[in-house]
Formats: structure tokens, sequence, C-alpha cells
């Protein structure tokens, strides 16, 4: 997990960095998500860090049960990962 190492080197606490493989690989472009209108800041900083990314704000990830709960996401697109996505399915001729 390159991008996670890179975070921590950046002295970003590594209790606060985790990593996972998404169940989906169709992001285009690699997107910083971000819940309350107050973390863009550090959306944007997060972005700069690792050498650019889309930002969004988004309240998918927000907790109903602590509404003031800061979270950025990194969702890695296909414009940085090196797997390679599905091919699409071919009508047979």
């Amino acid at each position: 997990m390159q991008l996670r190492d890179t975070l921590i080197n950046a002295g970003w606490p590594a209790g606060s960095v985790s990593a996972s493989i998404a169940e989906s690989q169709d992001f285009t472009d690699t997107t910083i998500y971000y819940v309350s209108a107050a973390d863009e800041l550090a959306a944007i900083g997060l972005a700069d860090l690792i050498g650019g990314a889309q930002i969004e704000q988004s309240d998918f990830l927000s907790d109903p049960n602590d509404p003031d709960q800061k979270q950025l996401v990194i969702v890695i697109g296909l414009d940085r990962s090196s797997v390679e996505p599905a091919p699409a399915d071919t009508p047979a001729e």
C-alpha cells in the first residue's frame, strides 16, 4: 500500500491511516472525499501531498452517531492504479 506509506512518511499518524482493497475498480480519477465543508482545506492539502486528486464533498461517509467526525477518504482511480480493468465482454460473432 504505497499511498499509505506516503501519508505516514509525511507525518500522518499510522493509526489514523487505514488501507483496503476497493470492491469496485471502475473509478476513473483518484478522488479525495470529505464529509464537512470545514474539512475541504484538509482535503486540498491531502491532494497536494499525494500529487493531485479530485476533491468531492460527500455525506455517504458520515456517521449519524458522530456528526463532528472528521474523515477523509482517498479512492485511488485508474489514473494511478497498476491494476488493469477487466476487459469488457465482447459479443460472439
